[in-house]
């Protein structure tokens, strides 16, 4: 019914089915209880609706009331939470309109995530705020706020605020990276509105100009030791996940939809359906991928799921606890999630001469860009073997230990300790700016 309140049927030896309700209590258990018994043609009982009505009752008594937790809709957040108040046309007024094209031109997920980040950020600091009064050193403080604000991590208690000088290198570089993203909505946003004519002046969107940032390269990826390490700590049902993961580069809701019509249809792999954006793509398979596809949907039908859980279920979420689980048993970092399979896969590609082209198409990025920025470094593999074999030697050669060692820790190396980039197409400047460059030049 809602997250924290449920109903469904309890089916005794005997074959009788009751109506049950179940709530959520504040210790993290359940209450529950019988309604009655189920209506069939044979016997009377209750029907849906009366057993909802019954556990609707239920649920606002006060001896339930004091110990449950407070119920929240089931599903994803698909509304704007803004009501207009203001006469002006506000920065609300044009999240809504950027909202609802997006609401028909994006992909569902792409939709939810950008969403989720405009409620969170967005509305609560300026959804009530004229456009024409989104000042300099209004949009200063709203980057600030922003930066200091810990991430929404699903519905747990939020963090508490962190100023921008305690902030760690990581934890800076990530929050400018949400920040860049959130500037790009709200820009998008009023520049539509512009467009529009809803506003006169384009320097409304114009000056919103987005932070200096730098990615951090894909620092750690599985060996091949540590994958077969890995597959060999999971459960049957997720080592056959883990493994669909590191031959594709697939993410983890892409193989959760796969169905057996979609392996080896059209090219000498697996088609994946479209996700996170609106392209479908084929991912090419080595022999021993494809063998291991084929494996799977043997004697399945067409529709029918290619992974599941030993339950039967869908994979939906409810991989995140056993990954951390293999992966501790493993011996591998705690931080390392199931996404890491799919920079394992691509680094792998990269490190083994692969085109960045090529890579990107089996990941479905529209160009190489991503790619470069995040595994471009691990080209240095191909760099190093020419310039090994075409460097003419100045002394005679002899075998030095040091660079096999160096050879084989490089991977575990820490990041280096920096986010400012020295050149930049940004041209952002102001009172932000100069804020963080001194905070940058304290980190140094």
């Amino acid at each position: 019914m809602e997250f924290c309140r449920h109903i469904g049927l309890q089916k005794l030896a005997s074959g009788r089915l009751y109506w049950m309700a179940r709530v959520r209590r504040l210790d993290g258990g359940y209450s529950q209880t019988r309604l009655g018994p189920h209506r069939t043609a044979q016997s009377g009982g209750l029907t849906y609706e009366e057993a909802l009505e019954h556990a609707k009752n239920w649920f606002n008594e006060p001896d339930v009331l004091a110990v449950a937790s407070e119920p929240y809709p089931a599903g994803i957040n698909r509304e704007l939470h803004y009501t207009k108040v203001e006469s002006r046309f506000t920065v609300g007024d044009a999240m809504h309109s950027f909202v609802e094209w997006k609401r028909i031109a994006a992909a569902r997920t792409y939709f939810e995530t950008t969403l989720s980040l405009i409620n969170h950020h967005i509305i609560p600091r300026l959804g009530h705020l004229p456009v024409e009064e989104l000042s300099q050193s209004v949009f200063t403080q709203f980057c600030i706020d922003v930066l200091e604000t810990a991430p929404k991590r699903g519905r747990g208690a939020p963090e508490g605020r962190v100023r921008l000088e305690e902030l760690d290198h990581e934890r800076l570089r990530k929050r400018k990276k949400t920040l860049n993203t959130v500037i790009g909505l709200l820009r998008t946003a009023i520049e539509m509105s512009w467009e529009n004519g809803d506003i006169d002046s384009e320097l409304h969107w114009r000056r919103l100009r987005r932070m200096p940032h730098a990615d951090t390269p894909r620092q750690f990826f599985l060996t091949r030791a540590q994958a077969k390490r890995l597959i060999a700590s999971c459960r049957p049902d997720l080592a056959l996940l883990v493994q669909g993961a590191l031959y594709t580069g697939c993410r983890v809701s892409e193989l959760a939809r796969l169905k057996a019509r979609d392996v080896g249809g059209h090219a000498f792999g697996i088609y994946v359906e479209p996700m996170k954006s609106y392209r479908g793509r084929y991912v090419v398979l080595p022999n021993e991928g494809m063998t291991f596809f084929l494996d799977q949907v043997e004697a399945l039908d067409d529709e029918y799921l290619v992974f599941r859980m030993s339950s039967g279920r869908s994979w939906s979420g409810c991989h995140k606890h056993l990954f951390r689980e293999a992966v501790r048993r493993a011996g591998l970092p705690e931080g390392f999630v199931f996404h890491g399979l799919r920079h394992t896969c691509a680094s792998q590609l990269v490190q083994a001469g692969t085109p960045l082209a090529m890579v990107a198409k089996q990941l479905g990025h529209t160009n190489t860009d991503t790619v470069s920025r995040t595994y471009g470094h691990l080209c240095c593999d191909g760099l190093e073997n020419e310039i090994s074999r075409r460097f003419a030697p100045l002394q005679t050669a002899s075998k030095d230990p040091r660079l096999q060692r160096l050879r084989s820790t490089l991977q575990n190396k820490t990041e280096p300790q920096w986010s400012w980039p020295r050149k930049n197409k940004s041209k952002a400047s102001g009172e932000l700016v100069s804020l963080l460059r001194q905070r940058e030049d304290k980190l140094k």
